[in-house]
């Protein structure tokens, strides 16, 4: 048995959604020949339950295995494929070159896999090709809890699980006790919503943005859960403060993690931001430091990536202190030049947000002939909103808590947002 099988049969079997993806049958399955130690094997898969096979049959028996979303454009996939120096494409798409079909992987039951394959996952960034970042079984799955005691959660799977966010709750569930319910996310957020509610999923995790888009769904806050979980952006007040009233009885967590340094931290107190405390101890074991207001990371097992001397990789996210709490910025690589001031979008939005009357909002930055680049928000209303006063409310909130230049020259009401595949809103870069 490879070592991902070993660490799902160990558990109850118990996986009824992903059908025949059971202890039994990671036991006896086997991989095909032609797929030996030295093998480089991307996959590219619309079917997550397929998806989590392949890899399992994968891991342990092949040197190394891309892991693709899906979701990109075919020429990305080329690139991201050759840079890699894969060998091998399983595909259950019709437009990639070369591609296999996951049967092509399977064959007769072999010895223990014993090779320490490498998982290389791309970053759920949303702007340019994604970088490429090396993982183990073992980086991947340093977070996941055991089921010890209590009812097993029922894991709703909202990301793509080729990305880092995706395959944290995609392990949790197989390795760690649970049940995994992928939903078909291309579908409208009505109908996923529909089909949590009917496998009465009881854990979910997705990016703030995607919850602000399900709080708005009539019958979201029928879920019966337990456990409410935000990453991959900065989580605002506002949105923590909206989820404790939705499910007064859920337990709420944002977690702090990148694809190159893996899951940094955790935070419970449904406060914006973590204790400052933690750059001198922070839980899990990573270890943290502030370099001109940039936050660097050190885990446990290992950065992925460029490091310093010390072994520190830089998250790209910058930090401000205030008092005891160290509050996140926004992306230094986000960053708008509106005349001579540094002004990131991720913080306009955290004070838009907090106006009432305010679904969801994007900040970016609109060139001027005059004064080079103004601010401009994007603003999707709450049903019943009245445009004016939302408005009004946005501009004196500003005024009130942002710089002069941070505070939008032009508001904009819109009807959505477009949402990358890891859940996040796609940002042009900053001006």
């Amino acid at each position: 048995m490879t070592p991902l099988r070993r660490q799902i049969a160990a558990g109850d079997g118990a996986h009824p959604i992903l059908g025949d993806l059971d202890a039994e049958a990671l036991r006896s399955g086997g991989l095909a020949d032609g797929f030996g130690s030295d093998a480089r094997v991307a996959l590219c898969l619309r079917d997550p339950v397929q998806l989590v096979r392949a890899i399992a049959a994968l891991d342990g028996r092949v040197e190394a295995m891309l892991l693709l979303s899906h979701a990109l454009a075919p020429d990305t996939v080329a690139v991201l494929i050759e840079r890699a120096g894969m060998d091998r494409l399983i595909s259950d798409r019709d437009d990639l070159g070369g591609a296999e079909p996951v049967g092509a992987l399977f064959g007769a039951d072999r010895d223990e896999g014993d090779v320490p394959t490498r998982w290389l996952m791309t970053t759920s960034g949303t702007t340019g090709i994604p970088k490429i970042v090396p993982h183990t079984l073992a980086s991947l799955s340093r977070s996941v809890l055991r089921l010890t005691a209590g009812a097993a959660p029922v894991w709703g799977l909202l990301y793509d699980p080729t990305r880092f966010a995706g395959m944290q709750v995609t392990l949790q569930a197989l390795i760690g006790g649970g049940t995994l319910v992928p939903v078909d996310t291309g579908a409208p957020l009505a109908a996923q919503v529909a089909e949590l509610a009917c496998a009465g999923v009881t854990h979910l995790s997705a990016t703030p943005t995607l919850w602000r888009r399900l709080l708005m769904v009539p019958g979201v806050r029928d879920l019966p859960l337990r456990q409410v979980t935000l990453g991959g952006e900065i989580v605002d007040s506002a949105t923590l403060r909206t989820l404790r009233a939705a499910f007064p009885a859920a337990r709420i967590t944002h977690i702090y993690a990148s694809t190159e340094a893996g899951v940094g931290f955790s935070v419970t107190d449904e406060q914006a931001g973590f204790p400052a405390s933690y750059l001198e101890a922070a839980p899990g074991g990573v270890r943290m430091k502030c370099v001109d207001d940039i936050l660097w990371l050190r885990p446990p097992v290992g950065a992925e990536g460029p490091v310093d001397a010390e072994g520190y990789i830089s998250s790209g996210d910058r930090i401000r202190i205030e008092g005891d709490r160290a509050l996140f910025l926004g992306r230094e690589n986000g960053m708008m030049n509106i005349g001579g001031v540094k002004v990131y979008p991720e913080a306009v939005e955290a004070v838009v947000q907090d106006v009432p009357g305010v679904a969801l909002v994007q900040v970016s930055g609109k060139k001027s002939p005059v004064t080079g680049a103004l601010v401009m928000a994007r603003v999707q209303l709450e049903d019943g909103a009245d445009p004016q006063a939302v408005k009004r409310a946005i501009i004196d909130t500003c005024r009130a808590r942002l710089e002069r230049e941070a505070v939008p020259a032009i508001v904009r009401f819109v009807d959505g947002f477009t949402t990358n595949a890891a859940g996040k809103l796609v940002r042009t870069k900053g001006v």
